[in-house]
């Protein structure tokens, strides 16, 4: 990958993604199962909605990963919070990707279409 790395001390970094813009990018090699990181810190503030504003508790990991159909890693609910998993091995400097029609309920998925495979 080229450009910036922003370490952000976990399992991934945040660097230039061969998909859409930035993406996270494996830091470590992460094993199948294993724990990613949260992606939505709070589900019930989402599914809230404020005035008709729905509530931002997406976490850093959260706001940068990318779509892609057979994606690597999937998300699970978790005593309200939304964490991603590794669906199977990820080498270091592979891409984090989720499938975001699998995702909860309360994630807009009306542009999906419009992402890469």
């Amino acid at each position: 990958m080229k450009g910036i790395k922003f370490d952000t001390g976990d399992k991934f970094v945040i660097d230039k993604s061969n998909i859409d813009g930035l993406g996270a990018i494996a830091s470590k090699g992460i094993n199948k199962g294993e724990l990613i990181g949260t992606a939505v810190s709070n589900e019930e503030s989402i599914r809230m909605k404020s005035g008709g504003i729905q509530v931002d508790a997406r976490t850093r990991l959260g706001s940068i990963l990318n779509h892609q159909d057979s994606g690597n890693a999937m998300q699970k609910s978790e005593n309200n919070t939304l964490n991603v998993y590794a669906k199977q091995d990820i080498k270091e400097g592979e891409e984090i990707t989720i499938n975001y029609m699998d995702a909860p309920d309360y994630i807009d998925k009306s542009e999906v279409k419009n992402y890469k495979k």
